[in-house]
């Protein structure tokens, strides 16, 4: 589950990076953190169905491994949200004047929408950001009919190459399937969006839309005329010339479907300019598409000006020094050359032969740690201009004919402004798409300037830099160096990755440039040290210490549809209190719910329930409809809950039959307080009906241990017999500790510690009602025959309840199953220190008991408090807070609590977290 990082004040210089920003900045940033702290106030139900299904639900790629965003991608939408929904601040000028720090900043010269720019780090995800970002604004757009969110997109990449990484992300809508994007519970709207790249022609409409495009279709690039120094224009690209040629129709598709539109900008390094063509013709957009643009969204590593300053529309900043820190890019390590110099010769191969043969012997060391993982490295060289690139890469496939030879060695010549020349464009293109698959036979690539945006190697391993840099523009050294940062091993939390980098004098004073402007001191390496990359694999040599896992079938689900249970609602049974028809009618003078009269209730719920001024009944019903199909996270219910709310308003809600589409009564049920007594009731009667409890199902007798492929790691490791892995890899030192007890113990037959990608998961609900999934520390064999699943814990989080309780039920049925026993075991740490076990049997004083029987079964109705605070998603309800039990599960050992204001939540909570009021 993706969760904010928790720090305190002595981590911090440890783990923050501590560098300058832009000036909106840190305004922004401690706005958005209060805002997200308190419950995400102020959005649309819309907007907090996404955010709780992104950032606030345990996700499973199809293969079983965790899937979770990155808390700075949740931050970088947290923030356009807060921008644009909550805040409102939808001009630059507003911008300076609520979060400036500084009274110099000019404002934009054309300020006519919302401008916001996201700075973040090479290769930490911010195509995924951009895939949240418009499917926020479309669902708003399309969900709750707001005309201020937009319908239609245009993502436009600075070049080819980047056009062609965006293309695989959106051709098709692949990202929006293949990442957790689209709420089950929105799903029906999203079938109606189309996704068109450069060249295809429109199909039949639809809902919404995103094209996808390069800048070049806009204009043609210029031949020379040039302004700025040439190393600035060879990483930004030349200018935007000041004449249009040929537009391509993009825009005038945008605006024959209607606004408003976002205009998203990757790499977006020109937007500064605004007199740019880039920029005219995002205005030009704006003024012919009916609703103009709704925001245009700026991505990139490196917004800054010509001299050097970040962009001060810049809203959010996730620098390189941090995603080095979070282990988000790899970690840029210096070679240190102890008795290498250049030669003196004028041909680049005899000149630099000493560092060119350091990189390949690199690279060869690379080459054998990862071999055994499934991995390719790959060999950079960077040279100064194309005569000495094609030098180098003929004397390294002379050299090294079996590495580098024919098209083991790829030369990409460009020219003076950074591009690619045009007769390499196609191998560049074809490089850039497959230099990184595991049969492509490319190992080297050798550079002019191979510095653009879009080269996104995930395999580089080693830099080699052999060229002179003389440029003072800041965003050089991150673009350089950023050619090498993006991971291989995604999704691996316990191993460090590294790019090593090698070059002269100059290329290395230019690296170390990047260290002063990020604050950050890079690790070091001498040339000749061997390359080590510690590796965790099954042991053929000990199949006997295999241990395998059942594989059972999820014991709870979520109803796809309840339309039978919906129809068959009983109405009339409905409990809740009579509305008012009108504001001082004697109903409303006896009006109580939740032990509050009709106007404290109006003033608590004011903000939260809210609709517009509806003209009919009719659309009344539908927002009802909606709501509730929402709260109770059921796609395409509308058809079926639209007729029962019109019988509960009819029939059941004023206390006697009335007439809707009378203009007093469409005034009645449209109130804050009708809305909020319809919608509760219809969400208690379903909630319980949502989820379906299933008898579990043994799919597998058992996955085995030894089927776990190969990972690296950085992590303490142990060796031990008693394990099928060569080590155990151990996320801590307790982990650790724990795994030695294990060794040593002499009533365990066998234990592991789980890794992750084993993918091992057991399914519960979260004090939310989420879906979470648990991955437990360790499994063991006791000389008994017990197979134990283990938990070691540090601290308690409060979902360590919910994952007990699940443990033990997953034991259970896992021991009726598969007839063998399993049970579960948490093990605290300061419990342990102070036992000192020597046997395993000894840690029985620490099992939990029968969890499920703790505690007496409570009824459902009854009102209990809180034994312990619990978070929910109106904030902490604390210790002692009152609630009603509106489901008790099957086991006896969760309950959903309802609370009321100023909470408005229902949590899953562990029997022994309550006790009858």
């Amino acid at each position: 589950m993706a969760r904010a990082r928790k720090q305190n004040s002595d981590q911090l210089s440890l783990l923050e990076a501590r560098v300058s920003t832009a000036p909106l900045v840190p305004g922004i940033r401690e706005k958005v953190k209060a805002w997200s702290e308190g419950g995400y106030k102020g959005i649309s139900d819309t907007t907090r169905i996404l955010l709780n299904y992104w950032f606030h639900t345990d996700h499973r790629l199809p293969d079983g491994r965790k899937f979770a965003y990155h808390y700075f991608q949740r931050e970088a939408v947290e923030t356009l949200i807060y921008l644009y929904e909550v805040a409102a601040l939808r001009r630059h000028k507003g911008l300076v004047e609520t979060f400036a720090t500084r009274g110099d900043l000019r404002l934009l010269q054309y300020d006519d929408f919302a401008r916001y720019c996201v700075k973040m780090a090479t290769g930490s995800g911010k195509t995924k950001v951009m895939s949240l970002a418009i499917a926020w604004q479309f669902f708003n757009a399309v969900a709750e009919a707001r005309d201020d969110f937009a319908r239609s997109f245009l993502l436009i990449a600075p070049n080819v190459i980047v056009f062609e990484r965006l293309r695989t992300d959106f051709e098709g809508g692949r990202i929006f399937r293949t990442d957790p994007v689209i709420p089950p519970e929105l799903q029906i709207f999203w079938q109606d969006f189309q996704f068109y790249m450069r060249g295809e022609g429109e199909r039949a409409s639809s809902l919404g839309a995103l094209y996808l495009t390069n800048v070049q279709q806009f204009y043609e690039r210029p031949e020379a005329g040039q302004n700025e120094p040439d190393e600035l224009t060879a990483v930004l690209g030349p200018k935007p010339p000041a004449q249009t040629s040929a537009i391509e129709d993009f825009a005038r598709r945008i605006v024959d479907r209607g606004g408003p539109a976002v205009v998203l900008n990757d790499e977006a390094h020109h937007t500064h300019d605004e007199e740019s063509e880039w920029n005219r013709i995002i205005r030009g957009l704006h003024a012919d598409v009916a609703g103009g643009l709704a925001a245009q969204l700026d991505f990139t590593a490196t917004p800054r000006h010509s001299k050097g300053q970040l962009f001060s529309w810049t809203v959010y900043d996730y620098p390189l020094k941090q995603a080095i820190i979070d282990n988000v890019v790899k970690r840029p390590l210096k070679g240190i050359a102890q008795g290498i110099a250049e030669q003196p010769s004028q041909v680049a191969s005899t000149r630099y032969q000493a560092y060119l043969a350091a990189g390949v012997e690199r690279w060869k060391e690379y080459r054998e740690q990862l071999t055994p993982l499934g991995k390719k490295p790959v060999l950079f060289v960077m040279m100064n201009d194309t005569a000495e690139a094609d030098d180098v890469g003929d004397w390294l496939r002379a050299k090294y004919p079996s590495e580098f030879g024919a098209e083991k060695l790829l030369i990409i010549h460009t020219d003076r402004s950074g591009d690619v020349s045009r007769k390499d464009l196609d191998v560049a293109r074809r490089a850039a798409r497959e230099v990184d698959d595991e049969k492509s036979p490319v190992n080297c690539i050798v550079s002019v300037m191979m510095l653009r945006e879009g080269w996104d190697v995930q395999g580089v391993t080693v830099i080699v830099g052999l060229r002179p840099y003389t440029s003072k523009a800041s965003i050089l050294p991150e673009q350089t160096v950023g050619r090498g940062l993006r991971l291989m091993f995604r999704g691996t939390s316990g191993y460090t990755e590294r790019v090593d980098v090698i070059g002269n004098k100059t290329f290395i004073a230019f690296v170390e440039q990047l260290e002063r402007e990020e604050d950050i001191q890079l690790e070091t390496f001498k040339i000749g040290e061997k390359v080590t990359i510690v590796t965790i694999a099954p042991d053929p040599a000990k199949t006997a210490q295999d241990i395998a896992i059942p594989v059972l079938s999820p014991i709870l689900t979520r109803k796809k549809s309840l339309a039978e249970e919906i129809a068959g609602l009983d109405i009339g049974a409905f409990t809740c209190p009579v509305l008012p028809r009108k504001q001082d009618d004697a109903v409303a003078k006896t009006f109580r719910y939740e032990g509050y009269d009709i106007i404290t209730l109006q003033k608590l719920i004011e903000r939260e329930y809210a609709i517009p001024e509806p003209q009919t009944a009719e659309e009344v019903i539908g927002y009802y409809a909606r709501r509730i199909a929402q709260d109770v996270k059921l796609p395409s219910q509308f058809s079926v809950l639209a007729p029962k709310v019109r019988e509960f308003l009819e029939t059941k809600a004023f206390g006697e039959p009335v007439t809707l589409n009378e203009p007093v009564m469409i005034k009645a049920i449209s109130s804050n307080v009708a809305q909020y007594v319809t919608v509760k009731t219809f969400v208690e009667a379903l909630r319980k009906l949502v989820i379906s409890e299933l008898e579990p199902q043994l799919l597998h007798a058992g996955r085995s241990l030894s089927e776990t492929p190969p990972f690296p790691w950085s992590r303490p490791t142990l060796a031990a017999d008693k394990c099928i892995f060569n080590l155990v890899p151990c996320h801590n030192e307790f982990e650790k500790e724990f795994a030695q007890f294990l060794q040593k113990a002499p009533d365990v037959q066998r234990f592991a510690k789980l890794p992750e990608q084993f993918a091992f998961a057991i399914d519960y609900t979260d004090n939310t009602g989420n879906l979470c999934y648990y991955e437990p520390d360790f499994v063991a064999l006791a000389s008994d025959g017990t197979h134990y699943i283990a938990e070691t814990k540090g601290l308690e989080d409060t979902n360590v309840a919910n994952k007990d309780r699940a443990a033990q039920l997953w034991c259970e049925n896992a021991t009726r199953l598969t007839g063998k026993p399993w049970a579960y075991l948490k093990v605290l740490q300061t419990a342990y220190k102070q036992l000192q076990p020597n046997r395993f049997e000894d840690l029985s004083v620490l099992a939990p008991g029968d969890l499920f029987a703790s505690s007496p079964r409570i009824p459902e109705l009854s009102v209990v408090a809180l034994r312990r605070s619990v978070e929910c998603k109106g904030g902490v309800v604390p210790e002692g807070g009152r609630g009603t039990v509106v489901h008790v599960y099957r086991d006896g050992g969760h309950y959903e609590v309802e609370f009321s204001e100023p909470f408005r939540c229902t949590v899953t909570v562990a029997a022994d977290d309550i006790q009858p009021a």
